[in-house]
């Protein structure tokens, strides 16, 4: 790299330019003027360009620290303004919260179509849980028997798509309001899975409460059935065993440890198993817990129902009759092959379709002070959707998927294509429970 060179000049009849490192001389045509040359050496550019960075640096620098100032002098600023605006916008958002909350306007009301609706909404899930009780009346014969268990596996599909698509929705839904209490809103849709968990465990807990209470008193019973026919016929070879009939839906009977005494013997422990091995269910306890699990849901339904307005009624209505119709179904086979009198059937029976009727009309009745914004009734909803989807999760997967498809010897005993039309049952059951989600 060569160095360029400067000029300086004694008279004004020169003048130099500097172009990177050629400097070029021009002086005027006057020959009177005198060129004096004294070469002098320049910078290098290397030494130009650290000095012109370095000058560069320091105004950067200058201006980076002012920049600095400025904003920390408005930060302080701001952050005195923020702490009243706090303030101020945490004012606002309770305005905004109470607004949000608030009662709406009554819309228009047809009272009368309100009523209607008590009476259509029992009859058709009165149609839906007799008719398939009535059904099962006929259970003996293969062709009603064939038919009766693929309404059962409808019905399946239609429990279990209740409870995922339409009661843990709505629980989440609910706890998930900002117009719920403060307190509730910190564990928020935690909720759900509690109310859920608690009432599955609590559902298990009486069930083998009240399995173990039958299962001794019909131990007892049989031992001294044995005991009795022993005293009767003391000269019969036969064993206790041979002695013991146990009646019920493929039940087995099994003696547990026989003691002697003196000439005679006992049945120590009985207890009454069920094919496949397992303990034998109780079936009714079964059954009245799921319903009771549909109702708490019914009878929401029916007060949402019973206080909306004519805008969104008729489409309601619709949507809930095809809901109760379809629930009707599967609880009417579940209580038809129950071991109960008639008359106990038809009681419980009974109790499905007056639930949402009910809600109708609490709903009719408090409808001018009702607040479906308030944030007590939000919650209760919640916890009711959790209570319910708890219930019908448990009874789904371990009372009907589990004993009735998956573990049951009599489900395995039919063939491929009974098999492949009984799934296909259960899931256009899920499949339609799941349409009409998107209403109710």
């Amino acid at each position: 790299m060569r160095p360029s060179t400067v000029t300086e000049f004694e008279d004004d009849c020169c003048c130099c330019h500097y172009d990177c490192y050629d400097a070029t001389v021009e002086c005027c045509d006057d020959p009177t003027c005198e060129e004096v040359v004294t070469p002098v050496p320049a910078q290098t550019p290397r030494r130009r360009q650290t000095m012109s960075v370095s000058l560069s640096s320091n105004a950067a620098l200058r201006s980076l620290i002012f920049f600095g100032m400025a904003v920390a002098s408005a930060t302080a600023h701001g952050s005195h303004g923020h702490s009243h605006s706090h303030g101020e916008d945490d004012h606002d958002h309770e305005e905004e919260m109470v607004e949000l909350c608030a009662a709406e306007e009554m819309p228009a009301y047809n009272l009368g179509f309100h009523i209607g609706g008590i009476f259509i909404l029992f009859a058709i899930s009165a149609l839906g849980i007799f008719g398939t009780l009535a059904l099962g009346s006929h259970a003996k014969l293969p062709f009603y028997a064939s038919v009766l268990q693929i309404f059962k596996m409808f019905g399946i599909g239609i429990i279990c798509a209740t409870a995922w698509m339409h009661l843990l929705p709505e629980a989440y839904g609910a706890f998930g309001n900002p117009c719920i209490p403060a307190g509730w809103q910190k564990f928020s849709s935690g909720y759900v899975g509690l109310f859920a968990m608690l009432a599955a465990f609590l559902v298990q807990f009486i069930e083998i409460t009240a399995i173990d209470s039958k299962n001794k008193r019909t131990a007892a019973a049989t031992a001294a059935a044995v005991a009795a026919t022993q005293n009767g016929q003391d000269d019969c070879e036969c064993t206790d065993l041979e002695r013991v009939v146990v009646s019920g839906n493929s039940a087995a009977f099994m003696a547990g440890q026989k003691k002697v005494d003196g000439e005679k013997q006992h049945v120590e422990t009985v207890q009454v198993i069920q094919e496949d091995g397992g303990i034998q269910r109780n079936n009714e306890f079964g059954t009245i817990v799921l319903e009771a699990g549909i109702i708490f849901h019914s009878i929401i339904i029916g007060i949402t129902l019973g206080v909306c307005g004519d805008d969104v009624y008729s489409t309601l209505l619709i949507a809930i009759a095809f809901h109760q119709m379809f629930e009707g179904m599967a609880l009417g086979v579940l209580i038809s092959q129950l071991k109960l009198s008639l008359m106990s059937k038809r009681l419980l029976c009974l109790a499905y379709p007056l639930t949402t009727p009910l809600g109708i009309v609490i709903g009719i009745a408090i409808r001018n002070v009702f607040n479906e914004n308030d944030g007590a009734y939000i919650v209760v909803q919640g916890i009711f959707a959790s209570l319910s989807a708890g219930i019908l999760f448990y009874s789904t997967y371990t009372e009907l998927m589990s004993s009735e498809v998956s573990h049951s010897g009599h489900f395995h005993g039919f063939s491929p294509k009974f098999k492949a039309a009984c799934f296909l049952a259960m899931y256009l059951g899920a499949a339609a429970m799941a349409i009409l989600a998107i209403w109710a």
